[in-house]
């Protein structure tokens, strides 16, 4: 079995925003048209928004293959949807557990669970239970989120071959997700743009999958630019759309969470703001809970269902606790020194190690990188 160029899965993922409104006709590109089928009878709705109002719209396009390359594999293309938008950059998002178990964004998992029935439909159909071929999922954005959820679910449930395609996909669980999908999905392409926000949120406790894994980068641009987001306009991902094969475009390990950072106050100025000293803040907040002994305290807020709001308070009591034992304060100081400055605060602010004034940067730290995320989203 062959995974999707780049190219291909680049269209794929562009086409899906054809469904969401009820079209007469698909309009794929010849590279796609030339290995895949797509037609109407195989869009699936899905609904999406808040608790007392929600949306039904096309979420799903299911293709099938005819190339000698992809006969026999079927194609699960999710589009993006900025209804989601404010539930993802609401600071407080909550989590609830997917179908497999994992504690999951919960507004990701409601999404999926509208659709999950006429998915499980087309999955049971024998034509496609016989097929030895894979199943691609594939999708930009938020839609990547859910294509995510999809195929962590088809390799419980069915047992394919399952092959992920995303772009510009936001941290979709917890790290108990992450790594059991990681381990379950047969190949992940994670594609990011150097400068796009989005990929950086929900904020920690939420993971990439896969954890300590490769991510293809279609523009290595630094900074934060809202428009490294789009799926088809430049600066964003429409560059892997020029690229037949994963191996041109540039890879790197993807920015870990649990790598070693300790920052010195001294050197806060060199905080910039960009999706890289986003990394670099939050494994800096890492390093400081697991150098500070509270590593059981991390690994329970890995699994728990609370609000990111209820775990960065809980995170904020430690590191008060941190900054008052012997040989820990300087270390807290620096990190909440470059935290500030990213988050475009003056920097000569007297850092104060109290609860009050700690939970304040969390604050305003990621509320900056979520606005980005969000402003993001909403033009996509």
């Amino acid at each position: 079995m062959v995974e999707i160029s780049p190219k291909v899965a680049s269209e794929i993922a562009s086409l899906a925003y054809q469904i969401e409104t009820t079209p007469k006709r698909l309009r794929p590109l010849p590279a796609t048209k030339s290995h895949f089928k797509f037609n109407l009878t195989n869009v699936h709705q899905g609904t999406s928004g808040g608790f007392f109002w929600r949306e039904t719209t096309g979420f799903v396009l299911i293709g099938q293959g005819h190339s000698q390359t992809h006969k026999g594999d079927h194609v699960i293309a999710i589009r993006g949807t900025a209804s989601l938008a404010d539930a993802l950059t609401d600071a407080t998002c909550h989590s609830k557990n997917s179908d497999t178990g994992s504690a999951v964004h919960t507004g990701f998992q409601n999404t999926f669970a509208s659709f999950r029935d006429n998915l499980s439909q087309y999955m049971r159909q024998p034509e496609v239970q016989k097929s030895t071929g894979a199943i691609h999922c594939i999708g930009h954005s938020l839609g990547g989120a859910l294509a995510t959820l999809v195929a962590d679910w088809i390799k419980v449930e069915f047992n394919k071959t399952v092959y992920l395609y995303t772009f510009g996909c936001p941290r979709v669980g917890k790290k108990d997700f992450a790594i059991k999908s990681s381990a379950r999905i047969d190949k992940i392409f994670r594609c990011v743009h150097g400068a796009d926000p989005v990929p950086k949120i929900p904020v920690w406790p939420f993971h990439h999958a896969p954890i300590n894994g490769v991510e293809y980068v279609s523009d290595r641009a630094q900074g934060i630019n809202l428009g490294a987001h789009s799926m088809d306009a430049s600066p964003g991902y429409i560059n892997t759309a020029n690229k037949n094969d994963w191996h041109h475009i540039y890879s790197q390990k993807a920015g870990s969470l649990s790598q070693r950072v300790v920052l010195n106050y001294n050197n806060r100025l060199q905080t910039t703001y960009s999706t890289h000293w986003a990394d670099k803040l939050a494994a800096a907040l890492m390093t400081l809970m697991i150098d500070g002994g509270a590593a059981g305290t991390v690994a329970s807020l890995q699994v728990m269902g609370a609000s990111v709001g209820t775990v960065y308070d809980l995170m904020a009591l430690s590191v008060v606790k941190i900054a008052n034992m012997a040989g820990y304060e300087e270390q807290v100081r620096g990190m909440l020194g470059h935290m500030l400055v990213f988050a475009g605060k003056y920097s000569a602010i007297p850092i104060e190690l109290t609860y009050k004034f700690i939970r304040w940067v969390f604050d305003i730290t990621l509320g900056r990188l979520t606005k980005a995320a969000k402003m993001a989203l909403k033009a996509t």
